[in-house]
């Protein structure tokens, strides 16, 4: 286990504990997420090894690897999904010129294929062996396992996008400094995390399936994000709400709390999160940042 001594944000010493919760979906294990007392920024700590942590992604519950269509979970998943790529697509910077993608965390690959087929130029990470596969069986993708941005050019991308990844990923200021620098000028980072501040994550606290523990590192606000990002000259531009994730993020804590679908529950809990998200400053379950470079 790793143990974090200053805050990633702004390099407090002194933290607070925030909650514990168990891993869910694979170890049964309990881990803790702090609180900064300086930034309130939250993050796991400690945390697996970054050696250790792929053995934390080997559930078959972990759907934008394994692309699972078994159960009723994993079914709406699909369908929305469908529907968000479309949504997604509208979001990416165009011009008359053929525009450059990179997509981290590319899983099975569907986002990135109706990328290729809308004419961008693609190129996805994927350190998954399994969801690579998957992708360069059904699409064709250029995807890489190696996780590394070092091997990327200065202003090579037009769009980089990271859906529900950046939570994952171990050494977060060196992450976002190196994506500004693989993007071109007034390029465009677009981030979709979770938001803590959610009127679901209040109502299921250590239930709450998108602490996703402990392959989620990091525990976002929208505060807290613009706040790092500004750090490394990204800046806020837009944001948009994933509406359809405060219903499934809703039903997977229902069974994590219950051990049952609790189908009608959950409808209620994700529409009021979703309510009070655009009656509040809390923010809806999951948002889409789009952040832009600053050269």
């Amino acid at each position: 286990m790793i143990e974090l001594k200053k805050c990633p944000s702004c390099g407090s010493s002194k933290f607070n504990k925030h909650i514990s919760c168990i891993d869910h979906s694979m170890s049964k294990e309990v881990f803790t997420i702090v609180s900064c007392e300086t930034c309130e920024f939250k993050f796991t700590n400690p945390r697996p090894d970054e050696r250790d942590l792929g053995n934390y992604y080997k559930s078959e519950n972990y759907i934008s690897h394994t692309n699972n269509k078994s159960g009723i979970i994993n079914k709406l998943y699909q369908i929305v999904r469908k529907y968000s790529i479309k949504t997604k697509l509208q979001l990416l910077k165009k011009g008359k010129e053929k525009k450059k993608i990179l997509d981290i965390g590319a899983g099975t690959g569907e986002f990135l294929s109706a990328c290729k087929k809308k004419g961008f130029e693609t190129k996805g990470i994927e350190p998954s062996q399994k969801a690579k596969q998957k992708s360069e069986e059904n699409f064709e993708l250029d995807i890489t396992e190696k996780t590394s941005l070092g091997e990327f050019k200065t202003d090579e991308f037009d769009n980089i996008t990271m859906w529900h990844v950046l939570e994952h990923i171990s050494d977060l200021n060196q992450t976002l400094e190196e994506l500004n620098r693989i993007l071109k000028p007034e390029g465009q980072l677009i981030i979709a995390v979770p938001n803590h501040n959610s009127f679901d994550a209040g109502v299921y606290k250590e239930y709450w399936a998108a602490w996703d523990l402990p392959i989620h590192l990091w525990h976002f606000s929208k505060e807290s994000l613009e706040v790092i990002a500004n750090k490394h000259k990204l800046k806020l531009i837009k944001q948009k709400a994933m509406i359809f994730d405060s219903f499934y993020v809703s039903l997977l804590s229902e069974k994590y709390k219950t051990g049952k679908n609790n189908f009608f529950k959950s409808i209620i809990i994700g529409l009021f999160s979703n309510i009070n998200g655009i009656l509040t400053k809390e923010g809806h379950s999951s948002t889409i940042y789009i952040f832009e470079t600053i050269k």
